[in-house]
């Protein structure tokens, strides 16, 4: 048997990581929002701002209380990033889908389809290594800001279509 080397972009954009990420986000904003659960339309932002470097980079400068506005306010200085996250979720639409599958498989994630909403499950994972934590520390911040927003305005202010 062959072994196929896999690329850098298929080492961090899998959707086993992407089902991790998925879940860092439905727990920042069931934390941040008790009681509460994101739209599943949310879920399909996370991935495309959480694994592209540089929106990666402006989240992690971002600091967790500054919120949502600060972030979009560092984006706009970066105005060719922001106008492509329509297009990047589009892109990797694909890779959220295999990730909420992979994570509802992993007992990581529940679809409540009666009300189109993501529940990050009660899991116990391990410590993420340095190397993923700057990912799934964004992915939580961002589900924390996401659920001090309602969803129409994150999606308007993020310049994405739902």
């Amino acid at each position: 048997m062959v072994r196929q080397q896999i690329t850098s972009v298929e080492a961090v954009q899998n959707a086993a990581l992407g089902s991790v990420l998925l879940w860092s986000f439905g727990r920042g904003y069931q934390e941040e929002k008790m009681g509460r659960l994101p739209v599943l339309p949310l879920a399909f932002l996370c991935l495309p701002l959480v694994l592209h470097r540089p929106t990666l980079e402006l989240v992690s400068g971002t600091f967790p209380s500054s919120g949502l506005g600060k972030f979009i306010v560092k984006f706009e200085r970066h105005r060719e990033d922001l106008m492509a996250v329509h297009d990047r979720a589009l892109a990797m639409r694909r890779l959220t889908l295999e990730s909420l599958s992979t994570g509802s498989a992993a007992g990581l994630l529940s679809i409540m389809y009666e009300d189109a909403r993501l529940r990050a499950n009660e899991v116990k994972l391990r410590k993420p290594s340095e190397r993923i934590r700057p990912y799934t520390a964004a992915a939580d911040k961002l589900g924390r800001w996401f659920a001090r927003v309602p969803a129409p305005n994150v999606f308007s202010l993020l310049r994405v279509t739902p």
